[in-house]
């Protein structure tokens, strides 16, 4: 499976002419403080065009008023069997074969145009001032879902010539019977309805899209750190 991973950040720090490093004991570094953060944006796509073509900046082309004139997140895979997940849950077995659990086509570009990392400080369980991660969140930078999910869920056996989850059948023709005036029945096959028809077979599927909104800040720090000498932080 293709995949492409753009992470951009802008570190914000002082500009100094001149420094000498020192070292510092446990009660300098305690004392000493700081400010500083970084705007970050992430955009995972996978199996999508934006994916596999690496000339591509967005997800999207829009045009001089901003609005979205191009999707870049359309299915695109050179071939669908290399577009799957698939695990065989608690090792399952058909005899000597091995069954699978088959997510097929499986396909999603996830964007959030700006997110905060910065420090900040906390008052931890000890009641003492303590030093922590803090990421913010935006409601007007909200998380860009673009058809995310999977075509269908299958479970293939392994057989003498292919594993299954390299099975690659696809819905073409069924079973069909008809009945004469005297009662006889007669089997044949017919297409199935062009909905499904040259579709890889499965049972359910799965896509979503749209905007995920978030407005707040997460604070991430360590529990048993209390600050003082021999504490892990």
């Amino acid at each position: 499976m293709m995949s492409k991973l753009s992470i951009s950040a802008l570190l914000f720090t002082a500009s100094i002419s001149h420094a000498e490093l020192s070292s510092l004991n446990q009660q300098e570094m305690q004392q000493t403080s700081g400010q500083g953060g970084a705007d970050l944006s992430l955009t995972m796509s996978l199996n999508h065009r934006y994916a596999n073509d690496m000339s591509l900046t967005d997800i999207s082309e829009r045009n001089a008023d901003g609005k979205v004139i191009n999707a870049y997140y359309g299915y695109n895979c050179v071939q669908d069997i290399q577009c799957r997940f698939a695990f065989s849950p608690n090792n399952h077995k058909d005899g000597d074969n091995q069954k699978w659990l088959v997510f097929k086509q499986i396909q999603g570009t996830v964007q959030i145009d700006k997110f905060s990392l910065a420090g900040t400080t906390i008052q931890n369980k000890d009641g003492n001032p303590q030093t922590a991660m803090n990421l913010s969140f935006f409601d007007d930078k909200p998380l860009k879902i673009r058809n995310l999910g999977f075509d269908n869920l299958s479970v293939e056996t392994d057989d003498s010539n292919v594993k299954g989850y390299l099975q690659s059948s696809v819905y073409s023709q069924y079973k069909a019977y008809s009945v004469d005036a005297n009662g006889k029945k007669t089997t044949f096959l017919t297409d199935v309805p062009a909905f499904d028809k040259g579709t890889e077979t499965g049972f359910m599927g799965l896509n979503m899209h749209g905007n995920l909104h978030m407005n707040g800040d997460l604070k991430i720090f360590s529990y048993n750190c209390t600050g003082a000498s021999g504490s892990r932080c």
